[in-house]
């Protein structure tokens, strides 16, 4: 779905208030890794595919995830929409730099992070604004970096409440191979579709290339 940029920052305001105003409560159900079958496979998959050591946690939440990637050796800058999770973070873990902001434009220098995880976040955007996401995650990777994205699957999207949080936010379902095409056109130079632990989730792990590098395609899902 596309949304004019006013609509998209009126989305926005309100998924930030949604996770300022319930952040203890999401801290509580999305804080440790054990509540998520599999994902401590995802980030060692990404881990190890890492050309250094830098990543950025990209909608860091709980700081879950960055605390294992630290506790593997990652210097890692989380950043999130929400001022209440980042305070949470940056108590919970000695990240290298916590960073209020959203997906849509990061403040952030280019070719800078040999990694971009990006767990659930891109989810609570509109799939028409993924793209642009993308292409920000595409420009802040230094080349030889890898992205890891999870989604998902589905069609349609909209407002709904989960058992998670109390309040509504929006969910985006998306086909993996959009999601690769939409990769390819950012500037990734290879693309592969995993499943998760976690039903009808799905990882996209992407690569910057190195100059004149082509797209080499999409592994098996």
């Amino acid at each position: 779905m596309h949304l004019n940029d006013a609509k998209l920052r009126a989305l926005v305001s309100s998924t930030r208030r949604a996770y300022d105003e319930n952040a203890a409560v999401y801290v509580r159900a999305t804080g440790t890794l054990d509540l998520f079958p599999g994902l401590d496979h995802e980030l060692d998959r990404f881990f190890d595919a890492l050309p250094g050591s830098s990543v950025l946690d990209l909608g860091c939440g709980a700081g879950r995830d960055a605390e294992y990637l630290i506790g593997r050796g990652a210097a890692v800058v989380a950043a999130d929409l929400s001022a209440e999770l980042l305070r949470h973070t940056r108590s919970r873990c000695a990240v290298d730099g916590a960073v209020l902001c959203d997906l849509l434009a990061l403040p952030l220098a280019a070719g800078v992070f040999d990694g971009v995880w990006a767990c659930a976040s891109l989810v609570h955007l509109p799939s028409g604004a993924h793209p642009r996401v993308f292409s920000e995650i595409h420009r802040v990777l230094a080349p030889g970096g890898v992205t890891a994205i999870s989604l998902k699957e589905g069609n349609g999207e909209g407002w709904a409440r989960s058992a998670r949080m109390p309040s509504p936010r929006w969910f985006s379902l998306r086909r993996p191979e959009a999601v690769v095409d939409e990769l390819a056109a950012a500037g990734f130079v290879s693309a592969r579709v995993l499943p998760s632990g976690r039903g009808s989730w799905f990882v996209v792990e992407a690569r910057k290339g190195l100059p004149a590098e082509p797209f080499v395609g999409v592994g098996p899902r």
